[in-house]
């Protein structure tokens, strides 16, 4: 999945758009008003331009585009969504895009690269430096989600041999195409990382100190780690800049911290689509046709699973045809459990996701949603008691809503914490599959509760 929008910063913003009348900016650009576009272009930050051309036919989004310099066509690319800016690739000359990627830093052309068809790929790299289109093709032979697919090649480092004035020349040097240095990083004569230095600490330090004696101990990201592992790497050391290493420890580029909160929302917003049977693919601008694809296999897995779960309450059919009244009361017990089980997923999805359930705190954890589950239970089973006590004025149909509302809601508890554990240890995605089975279960589970008691119950002490 594809989120990411690389932050622009040093530009000066006098206004925003939304202080505009958008009706109006749009009207101007249609009548070609090159007065109140530039005006705008001129006065505006470039993600309230990127804003704007969203809202605007495909002619007239590449016109206020071509407008721009350089520089603010990056700034404006950059902060386009994913199909704003597939449409501009299609639409824009060879030249024009070849042109926008000797702009891109390392990373950012990767990135736009990553859903283009390789043949288009190799007619946008013949047109920039070889230099440029090596760098670009070794990153995109990353695996797609991955350090080395996020990662800058771009970065400052100064030999461990030198000296503070020798290091403060390799980093003028390496400014001049590096944005945002937050670390220099130390390095041997094979490129071998071995530590950091901090540019204050360099810029403080006499000529002659050497840069041993301001190097500092450096934790580094492998190429091919998973970037929500990578995230889980900036939040546990409070990084805001890191280096992505080979086996050999020599360094191949840096992620910083921009990077990472992209990736902080990408992963979030993958696990919710996924507990909502939803593709992360999906979005507001997807066509009908593709969100019902996208949809349709989950709600047909649920029908699924509704029709075995309605084959459970076909064993209790002459139950519910004496004691009609438990039609209208067995799916909410069926609806609490539900409920009861999806908190508990969340949860614990989310602390896996996190990374702050692990081994050490596992059974604690499973044995905490159990006890939440039970006490919940209690408490709702005596409200249900006693509201349908006061509904039905039956005390036998009560006690039935009261026990299978605690039973239910505790084994739904205890489930919604285990079934995500399971699933992550057999390899497969606790946030689009726990739901799935928990609902399952608490629905086949909740109707055979309360449908058992009733039989039960009712059977033997009811009227």
């Amino acid at each position: 999945m594809r989120s990411k929008k690389k932050p622009i910063s040093g530009v000066p913003i006098h206004h925003t758009f939304e202080e505009e009348n958008l009706e109006s900016i749009q009207e101007e650009i249609k009548n070609r008003n090159l007065f109140v576009i530039y005006s705008f272009l001129e006065f505006s930050h470039p993600a309230d331009i990127a804003d704007v051309i969203e809202t605007l036919e495909l002619e007239d989004a590449l016109f206020v585009f071509r407008l721009c310099d350089i520089e603010r066509k990056r700034q404006i690319f950059m902060n386009l969504s994913d199909e704003m800016q597939g449409e501009f690739l299609e639409n824009l000359e060879v030249n024009e895009v070849q042109e926008l990627l000797k702009e891109l830093e390392s990373d950012e052309a990767t990135y736009v690269l990553s859903d283009v068809d390789e043949e288009k790929t190799e007619e946008f790299l013949r047109g920039i430096s070889h230099e440029d289109s090596v760098r670009i093709r070794t990153q995109l032979a990353y695996k797609e989600n991955t350090a080395g697919r996020l990662m800058n090649v771009d970065f400052a480092s100064v030999k461990v041999t030198d000296n503070a004035r020798r290091g403060i020349i390799s980093v003028r040097k390496a400014a001049k195409q590096t944005e945002d240095i937050y670390v220099i990083f130390v390095v041997d004569d094979e490129n071998r990382l071995k530590g950091y230095v901090k540019l204050k600490d360099l810029l403080i330090a006499t000529p002659e100190t050497p840069i041993t004696e301001l190097m500092q101990p450096i934790k580094s990201i492998h190429y091919d780690t998973d970037q929500e592992e990578v995230a889980k790497f900036f939040k546990k050391y409070d990084m805001v800049s890191a280096p992505v290493v080979d086996e050999n420890d020599i360094i191949l580029g840096r992620i910083t911290i921009d990077d990472v909160l992209h990736v902080l929302e990408e992963e979030a917003t993958e696990d919710i689509y996924r507990m909502g049977g939803v593709s992360e693919e999906e979005t507001i601008n997807s066509s009908i046709w593709d969100s019902i694809r996208h949809r349709l296999v989950w709600l047909t897995i649920n029908l699924f699973i509704a029709n075995v779960t309605t084959s459970v309450v076909l064993l209790f059919e002459d139950v519910i045809q004496r004691f009609v009244v438990l039609a209208s009361l067995m799916p909410i017990v069926a609806g609490m459990g539900g409920n009861t089980g999806t908190q508990a997923i969340t949860v614990m999805v989310r602390n896996l996701a996190t990374g702050e359930l692990n081994k050490n705190n596992l059974f604690p954890t499973i044995r905490k949603e159990l006890m939440i589950g039970l006490l919940n239970g209690l408490s709702l089973g005596i409200i249900a008691f006693t509201v349908t006590i006061f509904l039905k004025s039956d005390f036998y149909i009560a006690m039935v809503m009261a026990l299978a509302m605690f039973v239910t809601l505790s084994v739904a508890g205890f489930m919604g914490a285990l079934v995500p554990i399971v699933l992550k240890t057999i390899k497969v995605d606790p946030a689009i599959a726990s739901s799935i089975f928990v609902t399952a279960f608490t629905d086949m589970f909740g109707f055979f509760c309360f449908l058992g008691l009733a039989n039960y119950i009712l059977g033997n002490f009811g009227k």
